[in-house]
């Protein structure tokens, strides 16, 4: 992700843990899929926990991540990557994927889109991702937060 390399930071992202867990473990149905996308999340968070800073890139499903976030104990800085449903759903079934990920049925991709939305742990920047991103703005947003 462009801004965690401009931030200088990690960046966390919860499909490079579950990709390579798919790798190591092996892909199975859309169960083991849940299962490994809940473990990746915690390596995330751990990782996050010991991090000085990080930018950490998922699809949150609250309530879990409001809460484990927040049990980071410190402040939290969000850049909401936005777009109209129809757009993040075209996205997500055009993408280039591990195979692990398959068996996404129409009713989940549906819960996800139910679920979008800003965490707002703390400031929030919602960038709308229909348009080039103007990632030197968002880092400025982001280190002015810090």
């Amino acid at each position: 992700m462009p801004l965690a390399a401009a931030l200088e930071v990690p960046l966390l992202a919860k499909d490079t843990v579950k990709e390579s867990l798919f790798d190591s473990l092996g892909t199975g149905d859309r169960a083991w899929s849940r299962r490994l996308g809940a473990a990746s999340m915690e390596v995330v968070f751990a990782l996050a926990a010991e991090a000085p800073r990080a930018v950490l890139e998922s699809f949150w499903r609250r309530p879990h991540a409001l809460e484990r976030l927040r049990a980071l104990g410190r402040p939290l800085v969000e850049v909401h990557c936005a777009c109209p449903a129809e757009v993040a759903t075209a996205r997500y079934r055009e993408r280039v994927r591990h195979p692990g990920h398959g068996g996404v049925g129409d009713d989940e991709i549906a819960g996800w889109v139910s679920d979008a939305g800003p965490l707002a742990l703390g400031p929030v920047l919602e960038v709308d991702t229909t348009a080039p991103v103007d990632v030197d703005g968002a880092t400025r947003w982001v280190r002015e937060r810090w």
